[in-house]
């Protein structure tokens, strides 16, 4: 009896994803000429949609850990506090509700979330949108860096 009810559970509930993430790059994010300035060369039409994008996780809430629920997902590797940041329309500001884990600064992840438009100061840099994560897919190709001796310490 307990499985039958399970079962029915199951199908009358609503799914998990309401929608389906839509793949996107980075490109979709800044449509427009790149001489417009960053802050209004913005995709409107990703507004609160479920997305799915690859990018570099730079942490917020602590470097060196091995998971982060807050951290800004850039579309460039060795992004980092000393550099000067990317545009705001090119950063993602992320916040999951459970820690995901953070893979190395060389590895790429894909992120899946709500995308919302917002301008905010978050850490060192102003992002231009605001993901609240549903799913960390790790890269499927494990990318390694050609040079052990340059470490990325902080």
């Amino acid at each position: 009896m307990k499985k039958l009810i399970l079962a029915l559970s199951l199908l009358i509930s609503p799914p998990l994803f309401a929608q389906e993430a839509m793949s996107i790059l980075w490109s979709n994010l800044a449509p427009g000429s790149a001489d417009l300035p960053p802050a209004s060369n913005i995709n409107l039409a990703l507004d609160g949609k479920v997305v799915i994008i690859p990018g570099f996780i730079v942490p917020l809430d602590g470097q060196g850990k091995a998971q982060t629920k807050n951290f800004l997902l850039t579309p460039q590797q060795g992004a980092c506090f000393h550099k000067p940041p990317s545009p705001p329309n090119q950063l993602i500001h992320v916040t999951f509700d459970q820690a995901v884990d953070v893979p190395g600064p060389e590895q790429p992840i894909y992120i899946a979330g709500k995308l919302t438009i917002k301008s905010a100061q978050a850490g060192f840099a102003k992002t231009g949108y605001h993901l609240q994560g549903i799913e960390a897919i790790a890269y499927p190709v494990q990318v390694s860096s050609t040079d052990t001796h340059t470490a990325h310490n902080h």
